[in-house]
């Protein structure tokens, strides 16, 4: 009974108007483990844009199996915050099963969710080379821009084709981090021969 207090105790500190109290509840929360993701997962369809974000930072310090199966579904809240939380945690956590909900958002115009899937993708590291070098070729330039951007930490040999051509591209943003990748492999300036 004293768990169940605590953790309806919890739930509603995570409607408190400071942050700090809502963090430390959050990570409380998280720390509970099994016996508060039900009300965490409920709690991501709650109206306040707020309550969902904490949820989501909730499930992100909890960081099992179950949470990062809630915060892959919480890419496509919608909420921009939500969708960007969901997204940093499932980065950090390398949640090699957001993959394809991460390359996703990648390609969404609005917010700066789909900056946040780039950031998650670079930090998953070489498991998404393949979806960040698929979306080198998409016709939106901020698409491409943030494929770039998160192949460069990566340093994929796998990558070293796609980067080449995307020397060419119409942006001047994407030829940036092309090169800026390419020399952080040394082979910025190398003549490299597709086979």
């Amino acid at each position: 009974m004293r768990d169940e207090a605590r953790l309806e105790r919890l739930l509603d500190q995570l409607r408190a108007a400071d942050d700090a109290d809502c963090e430390a509840s959050a990570v409380a929360l998280g720390e509970m483990g099994e016996a508060a993701l039900p009300r965490l997962i409920a709690a991501l369809a709650d109206g306040d844009v707020d309550a969902r974000f904490w949820a989501v930072r909730a499930l992100w310090a909890m960081g099992t199996p179950a949470a990062v199966n809630a915060l892959v579904g919480a890419l496509g809240d919608p909420s921009d915050i939500v969708r960007s939380g969901a997204a940093l945690a499932l980065g950090e956590l390398k949640a090699k099963e957001a993959l394809e909900k991460l390359a996703w958002l990648l390609r969404d115009a609005q917010g700066s969710a789909g900056d946040h899937a780039a950031d998650a993708l670079s930090k998953i590291g070489e498991p998404a080379v393949h979806f960040l070098i698929e979306a080198l070729s998409e016709p939106h330039h901020w698409v491409r821009v943030r494929a770039a951007r998160a192949l460069v930490p990566i340093q994929s040999a796998d990558a070293i084709p796609a980067l080449f051509r995307a020397l060419d591209d119409d942006s001047t943003v994407v030829r940036y981090y092309a090169e800026d990748a390419l020399a952080r492999m040394g082979v910025g300036q190398m003549v490299y021969f597709l086979p």
